[in-house]
């Protein structure tokens, strides 16, 4: 659709706000971690409420659309622009106020999870769902996705920290509301219903001690059995994340680990609380390793905890040294199907002749697959959508979910009737429709009409 009139119309009616339309800024804004991109006419940098409820006013009067955006770090394209405007959350990214009876912390939409931390620690407090991109994802795209992280299995993932936010409807009205009114369907709405501004959320006091451990679990879907046996014994950690043995021999080529059995797939466990609770928790975990054979690898201080820690959050940036192309799907399964499923992926990446690596939550059934391969090279592209399409067909017969916290977006909107009825898409789209009538927030996206 063309809008350069709108456009400059609607650059005119902003001024005073950032509004960019050199090559530089709709180019650097025009993608995510995915890869994909896409285009916009402008990039407009709200300073806070003022600001960001102008920008949506005006361009639901002139008809722009416009596209959240906070760090760009998703993986399913659903912060990439379709024409229209960008609106970047980085200025953004104040604390707005600390209540530390009532255990909650305010913020800007734009703030950096990692930022967010740093300020809450020395208060003795921190915020639990920690994903991944944490050291550069917002806090505002953490809600849009409804993110969790590698302490979901404990913690729980963002819905449960919201307690209120301040919003900006389709409208150009400001909305503050409780998570149990209408801001609890902006949570996970990956931008389409509505423009954060900031939230009101639960932090918790820092837990007095923590103990890491790497365990070294054997085959692939052997070890999600473990896992499984495991907390059947009891045993409650804070993390709980698996790492498959292809995975794990990149992991530690790159991070030159050693003391592990590099052949052999790895479970990752954290607990944290009172020292009593980690002695008992650890103890369950010991006596279970050495009844079964399985090697551990434990974290003697704060400086190996945090060599253990590098090695998770390494997993992914290790893993670009095996494909310039990465297909990264964020499935969720019951956590009983995890083994069969690890097994059943990997065999079907071989008949395809794929390169396959599988990591993740497995606490809470989120498994990261992500196929290693070149755009370049279209015979095997080809192959890799037909592993995807198979993929998402078998989660769905196992009655899980096409993502755990990377959303739909782009990438998996097309597949959404293998996990929806006709009848309980038509809903969704209806609360779209009721919401954003006009289809200004994120068009192209999950909720979109044209994804049916």
């Amino acid at each position: 659709m063309e809008l350069e009139s709108e456009i400059k119309e609607l650059g005119k009616r902003l001024r005073g706000i950032s509004f960019r339309r050199e090559a530089r800024y709709t180019l650097s804004y025009g993608f995510d971690a995915t890869g994909r991109r896409g285009w916009c006419d402008a990039v407009v940098f709200p300073r806070g409420l003022d600001d960001l409820q102008k920008t949506v006013f005006e361009a639901r009067r002139i008809g722009v659309p416009l596209f959240m955006r906070g760090a760009g770090t998703g993986f399913s394209g659903g912060s990439v622009p379709c024409g229209g405007v960008v609106v970047s959350t980085e200025k953004m990214n104040r604390v707005l106020e600390m209540d530390t009876e009532a255990r909650t912390v305010t913020v800007e939409a734009g703030i950096v999870n990692n930022d967010l931390q740093e300020y809450l620690e020395p208060r003795g407090f921190f915020y639990p769902p920690d994903p991944a991109s944490f050291r550069v994802s917002t806090i505002g795209g953490n809600i849009a996705e409804n993110a969790g992280g590698p302490r979901a299995y404990k913690y729980g993932v963002t819905r449960r920290y919201v307690r209120s936010m301040v919003w900006i409807d389709s409208g150009g009205e400001v909305i503050e509301s409780a998570q149990r009114g209408p801001a609890a369907l902006l949570i996970g709405a990956e931008g389409t219903l509505g423009a954060i501004y900031s939230v009101r959320m639960r932090v918790l006091p820092r837990p007095e001690v923590f103990r890491t451990v790497l365990v070294a679990a054997g085959e692939d879907g052997e070890a999600m059995n473990t896992a499984s046996a495991l907390l059947a014994t009891g045993f409650t950690p804070s993390v709980l994340e698996f790492i498959d043995s292809k995975t794990m021999r990149c992991v530690s080529e790159y991070r030159k680990l050693s003391g592990i059995d590099r052949g052999s797939s790895c479970l990752f466990f954290e607990m944290d609380g009172s020292p009593e609770d980690v002695d008992t928790q650890y103890g369950l975990l010991s006596s279970f390793c050495d009844n079964h054979g399985l090697g551990m690898l434990t974290a003697r201080d704060d400086g190996e905890r945090d060599i253990l820690w590098e090695l998770r959050r390494s997993v992914s940036p290790s893993l670009a040294r095996m494909g310039i192309t990465k297909i990264n799907e964020d499935i969720s399964l019951p956590l009983g199907g995890l083994g069969e499923a690890v097994s059943w992926i990997h065999r079907l990446a071989s008949e395809l002749e794929l390169d396959c690596y599988i990591f993740g939550h497995c606490g809470d059934g989120n498994l990261h697959v992500n196929i290693m391969t070149d755009r370049r090279r279209s015979a095997e592209i080809k192959r890799a959508m037909v592993f995807v399409d198979r993929l998402f067909t078998r989660v769905a017969e196992m009655g899980g979910a096409l993502s755990g916290e990377h959303g739909i977006g782009m990438a998996k909107k097309d597949f959404l009737g293998l996990v929806f009825s006709p009848a309980e898409l038509e809903l969704q789209y209806g609360i779209m429709r009721a919401m954003d009538p006009e289809n200004i927030f994120n068009p192209g996206k999950y909720f979109d009409p044209g994804g049916a």
